[in-house]
């Protein structure tokens, strides 16, 4: 993975966090603003086991 898709990758996976905190403090419907805090952590999370080789490819 090159290092502009990694880029690409951490600012969509921080804008989730962030909307779905936004979500939380707006009293928005739970499952949005659940989801949208999985979704950046699980992108991000997916960065950091590939910078550190814990995947096979």
């Amino acid at each position: 993975m090159n290092k502009s898709t990694k880029t690409v990758i951490v600012i969509i996976g921080i804008l989730s966090i962030l909307a779905g905190i936004y979500g939380f403090f707006t009293n928005a419907e739970s499952t949005v603003t659940y989801s949208g805090i999985f979704i950046g952590v699980v992108l991000l999370g997916s960065l950091f086991i590939s910078k550190n080789g814990l995947d096979k490819s």
